[in-house]
């Protein structure tokens, strides 16, 4: 966030849930969902540039620090993003589909340290999946 701030440049942090991944761990067991996230994981990973930082943060959650990314541009990432976890996943021969809730937060717009920005990025998801989840919320 300081390289930004000494850049004039922006970071925008998303904030993922998954929607419906307790009902594939309840259903098909915890090696199915171990295997779910993994393969998450891997959609994530390969949707985002070199530049960006992806993390699992723990149980069914992620986060995204897309650099060099205006809140507009990071809000079409992130719909895409839940487009593509969307898709159906294959877990030993059974289907599961899953979808994502996602709040975006802006620097230097919505926040001016990292825990502001994550705490407001986690909020706005909060606010998508109030919504009807599968969705995108901003932070304000």
């Amino acid at each position: 966030m300081a390289l930004c701030e000494r850049n004039n440049d922006e970071l925008c942090a998303l904030f993922i849930d998954l929607d419906g991944f307790k009902a594939v761990n309840d259903t098909l067991g915890h090696a199915a969902g171990d295997q779910l996230l993994r393969e998450v994981s891997q959609r994530i990973a390969k949707a985002c540039r070199t530049s960006d930082i992806c993390s699992r943060l723990g149980g069914d959650e992620f986060a995204v620090a897309l650099i060099h990314s205006s809140l507009e541009q990071s809000r079409v990432f992130a719909t895409r993003l839940v487009e593509l976890i969307s898709q159906p996943y294959f877990l030993d021969g059974h289907r599961a589909e899953v979808s994502a809730s996602i709040g975006v937060s802006h620097f230097p717009g919505t926040a001016t340290d990292v825990d502001t920005l994550l705490r407001k990025a986690d909020q706005a998801m909060y606010g998508a999946k109030a919504a009807g989840k599968r969705r995108v919320r901003t932070a304000i």
